[in-house]
């Protein structure tokens, strides 16, 4: 595939094989939500996690990001994301969004003029339920490339696209697709010919030897939805550790 020039110089977010930064300013993975406030701002949403006070997902609507220090379990920012498509989107018309497939424009018409008209609390409930800030997807998108590694990643662009540009690293970075429950089958959740889900690249060992890995999330018609920079927990750590050593156990004994 045909590589096109793109000038990473005015990229906002710029991830390193450990960290990234924001405007020239310095974020790092598995350290505290409010470190990441002091360079985004404060959030202008929360998701706290259920029965916890400040656990959960933060969104900043205006940079097009979200962050969240639930998910491994210590309240450290276990991910940030970065995002390409939201509830202003085609493909969240279609129900096509990962984290949005119940949403639905509010049309009061709709629910008013039906064949069983609603009454108005409950029309104003189905509005509530179903408005914007109720999802994960901020008002705004990402705007222009993120320069990740060195090569760029943005709105419109494929896997084999960013492969292309990641094939000149110098270790293994391509994007593959994760097939959760190793079964072949497109983990997408859509039933559609063509293929959406996640693609994983390899990261590097970073704070406390955990590994920052990278997914990029795509919709059932291919449309890059956003891009994920995660924290490895852990229990996965320990994991790949002991496998690590039973490979080199069972190697050695060759």
């Amino acid at each position: 595939m045909k590589k096109e020039p793109v000038d990473l110089s005015q990229a906002t977010i710029k991830i390193d094989s450990c960290g990234l930064s924001y405007n020239g300013k310095q974020l790092e993975l598995g350290t505290s939500v409010n470190d990441w406030i002091k360079v985004l701002g404060q959030p202008d949403r929360k998701f706290m996690a259920y029965l916890e006070k400040d656990k959960g997902t933060y969104v900043w609507d205006q940079l097009g990001i979200a962050v969240d220090n639930f998910e491994n379990g210590d309240g450290m920012v276990a991910w940030v994301n970065i995002f390409f498509l939201n509830l202003d989107s085609q493909e969240a018309e279609q129900q096509m969004l990962n984290h949005a497939r119940d949403w639905e424009k509010f049309d009061e018409k709709k629910y008013r003029n039906g064949r069983i008209p609603m009454s108005d609390a409950m029309i104003k409930e189905v509005e509530n339920r179903f408005a914007p800030k109720n999802y994960i997807y901020p008002f705004k998108v990402y705007q222009g490339a993120v320069n990740l590694n060195g090569f760029p990643v943005q709105a419109g662009m494929k896997v084999d696209e960013i492969n292309s540009y990641r094939a000149d690293l110098p270790y293994s970075g391509k994007f593959k697709y994760v097939d959760d429950d190793i079964d072949g089958v497109n983990d997408s959740g859509n039933t559609t010919d063509t293929f959406g889900g996640d693609y994983r690249a390899p990261g590097a060992e970073c704070k406390d030897g955990r590994l920052q890995y990278y997914e990029l999330t795509y919709t059932a018609t291919k449309k890059l939805e956003y891009l994920k920079i995660g924290y490895e927990s852990k229990s996965d750590y320990e994991n790949r550790k002991v496998a690590e050593a039973s490979f080199e156990e069972r190697k050695a004994k060759k």
